[in-house]
């Protein structure tokens, strides 16, 4: 597979091609395009949407309702959660971290953190492009096409990466208010991950 950047697109606050700021509500739509040799999201008006040039198909499509972004909350002073593990893991962009950064996804899109919008297919493995639902932001993660055998290594790596007293974390990345301590297990993702076993 071709190394490329697994970076984060957030929502667009105006349509790129009116440069109109898009109002609460308004019916906003993304499409994702391979562009000089990366991914490329744009962020389209209902008008603008309905103008454009059909014949240069998007890689993934999809329609949201815009909600502006929150204010940012004050940094604080923790261990990674799932969420900002994984943003860190995707910034870094590390191939051996591709596994953790499959399986931190999954977590997050059980928790309802992130949707999957489609599973893009290239030669030697596939690409998920996820949502992150609360920003809009678009997530690229490898599927790694890990097997059964493979769960239990992976499970001992994001829970170590977690700060993890026991190795263990639960299927929906819940970290206790105190320590940030993982818990629980992997099982209920084992077979959403297993897809070659």
């Amino acid at each position: 597979m071709i190394a490329q950047e697994w970076n984060i697109q957030a929502r667009a606050l105006q349509c790129a091609v009116t440069g109109r700021p898009f109002d609460k509500g308004e019916r906003v739509f993304s499409a994702l395009y391979w562009r000089d040799g990366q991914y490329t999201r744009v962020d389209l008006c209902a008008d603008a949407w309905k103008a454009r040039n059909e014949n240069i198909e998007p890689l993934s499509a999809w329609q949201t309702d815009f909600v502006p972004p929150a204010p940012p909350e004050p940094e604080a002073l923790r261990k990674d959660d799932a969420e900002s593990l994984l943003r860190r893991l995707i910034a870094e962009n590390a191939p051996g971290m591709r596994n953790a950064r499959y399986i931190l996804a999954l977590m997050l899109e059980r928790k309802k953190v992130v949707r999957q919008i489609e599973r893009q297919r290239q030669e030697g493995g596939s690409t998920l492009v996820y949502e992150h639902l609360p920003s809009g932001e678009v997530w690229l993660i490898e599927d790694p096409g890990l097997k059964l055998d493979d769960l239990n290594a992976v499970q001992d790596e994001v829970a170590h990466l977690l700060g993890a007293a026991h190795g263990s974390i639960s299927a929906e990345g819940s970290i206790s208010a105190e320590g940030n301590a993982a818990h629980g297990s992997l099982s209920a993702v084992s077979a959403e991950s297993t897809p070659n076993a």
